[in-house]
């Protein structure tokens, strides 16, 4: 087997992890979208809720009603601690797969490299050896031309 065929089946598994590679750095961005989504849907709430409740007590709100609303505003505060403690998870997963996905195209790219240079090579080899084999056909079609004339 040619040194580019066989340099060509280790650069398709390189281009497999480079994909792969790729395909969960995406997958992660988009998930840190939509959790970087979801906080928002909770300080939008929040601050709906918080809405709500000032507007009840312009017009009184009892003790326990406004226990109950600390108790929330408490929950949706936990909820979006969670969520930034979250989102700060996946960005360290993303830096570190963007980390390996550059590793796996730098390798893609050398293998790409050797592949041209093995298929270069192989290349100037037969293209020798075909002028090579020119050069014998026409030493002895010149040999049986001197041989002809040198018979008649």
């Amino acid at each position: 087997m040619k040194r580019s065929k066989r340099l060509k089946n280790i650069m398709v598994l390189a281009e497999k992890k480079e994909k792969d590679a790729a395909s969960a750095l995406g997958f992660l961005q988009s998930k840190i979208e939509s959790e970087r989504q979801k906080k928002q849907q909770l300080k939008d709430y929040e601050l709906e809720y918080h809405d709500k409740i000032t507007e009840a007590g312009r017009s009184g709100i009892s003790g326990s009603s406004l226990r109950r609303y600390y108790a929330f505003m408490s929950h949706l505060n936990d909820a979006a601690t969670q969520q930034v403690e979250h989102i700060g998870e996946l960005e360290q997963q993303v830096d570190q797969v963007q980390q390996y996905w550059l590793k796996t195209r730098g390798e893609l790219k050398a293998f790409e490299s050797l592949v041209e240079r093995a298929q270069k090579d192989e290349r100037l080899q037969e293209d020798k050896q075909q002028q090579k084999l020119i050069d014998e056909l026409s030493g002895l079609n010149y040999t049986r031309r001197i041989q002809s004339s040198g018979e008649h």
